[in-house]
């Protein structure tokens, strides 16, 4: 077996043993991106279920940068009116004082919205808006204008930096020490600063063909000098990518009749994953192979988390919760696996 798959595979194993204790996370960054170009890998799922363990230490910042709006629906659970989002305060800041005035206070209580994290940490969420569907055009616009115009490096950055000063500027008024970002699948506008807006990524790869893709296309617009992505780091003055703080393998199962031991299926994927990370050794933090975090199919638990908004380690075991008109799943013991892989994806952090 691959050396690196082993110490994937060992790591994981460790982090479930019953002596595995997993001390409050450290964060080595302020801001944490969630960002993958493909999408039903349970992406929002886990973001919603990091920013709680993240609240549970730190306070933190949330914004929901996917047009679709899945994050915001499990932090709203209350479904309470949301008067402003995302969009209406990086918009005027892109496009000018024509487009309304910047506005102030973008961000909602969490506990005020979902009564889950009420308890720990004071933190924030920035709802997210539709109109994120459109936005890239008018990002694209300006930063070609900003190109051809005399100062064009210092434009270019201010532009690039339309939602890391948002946030910034949000997390100081809140007191927030910590920020996680929620993507589109697609690299969409808002994406793209996102990134910019990022020390760190984090990046979900489900156990299947198109995710390997993904990831291979994601490392090498972080990586490759002459990306688009890249490119525009360079006329923004030489801007550094964000590092990759964790890829995480989504829906692996464990249906080999071996204790403990993966299915063939997904020990290929989990290989195949390492293998294009290594050839990007330099964008991480740490070894690659110590960079990867394994998430089982968290099943009716993350469906549960998911269209309730709440986080799996709050769920209990054995209680049955609906979440379809007339659709009744209940929780497992497997949910305690869940917990500890997502305690061992924050200690990574």
């Amino acid at each position: 077996m691959n050396s690196g798959l082993d110490k994937i595979i060992s790591n994981h194993e460790g982090s479930l043993s019953d002596g595995a204790h997993h001390s409050s996370p450290k964060f080595s960054y302020k801001t944490y991106c969630v960002s993958n170009l493909r999408g039903g890998i349970g992406k929002s799922t886990l973001s919603f279920n990091l920013a709680y363990l993240m609240a549970c230490n730190h306070s933190t910042l949330v914004a929901d940068l996917c047009a679709q709006g899945n994050l915001t629906d499990s932090l709203n659970n209350l479904q309470a009116d949301l008067d402003v989002n995302i969009y209406d305060a990086i918009q005027p800041r892109l496009l000018g004082p024509a487009f309304g005035d910047i506005p102030e206070d973008i961000s909602y209580l969490i506990s005020g919205k979902n009564e889950e994290f009420k308890g720990i940490k004071a933190s924030y969420f920035i709802p997210s808006s539709p109109g994120l569907f459109a936005f890239a055009s008018s990002l694209y616009q300006q930063l070609q204008l900003a190109s051809t115009q005399s100062n064009s490096s210092t434009k270019v950055k201010n532009i690039l930096h339309t939602i890391k000063t948002t946030l910034d500027k949000e997390s100081e008024l809140k007191k927030c020490d910590l920020q996680i970002l929620d993507c589109s699948p697609f690299y969409t506008g808002a994406t793209h600063l996102a990134w910019c807006a990022s020390e760190a990524l984090i990046i979900p790869v489900r156990v299947d063909e198109h995710s390997i893709k993904s990831l291979e296309l994601t490392l090498d617009m972080l990586g490759n000098p002459s990306s688009d992505f890249n490119q525009w780091l360079k006329r923004g003055g030489n801007l550094r990518p964000p590092k990759v703080a964790a890829i995480v393998m989504t829906m692996v199962g464990a249906r080999s009749n071996v204790k403990k031991t993966k299915d063939r299926a997904s020990l290929s994927f989990i290989e195949r994953a390492y293998n294009v990370a290594s050839q990007y050794s330099e964008l991480f933090d740490k070894k690659p192979e110590d960079a990867f975090a394994i998430t089982d199919d968290f099943t009716s638990s993350g469906r549960i988390s998911g269209a309730l908004g709440i986080p799996i380690p709050k769920l209990q075991i054995g209680k049955s919760y609906t979440i379809e008109p007339k659709k009744r799943l209940e929780v497992y013991e497997a949910n305690k696996k869940y917990r500890r892989e997502l305690e061992y994806l924050t200690s990574l952090l």
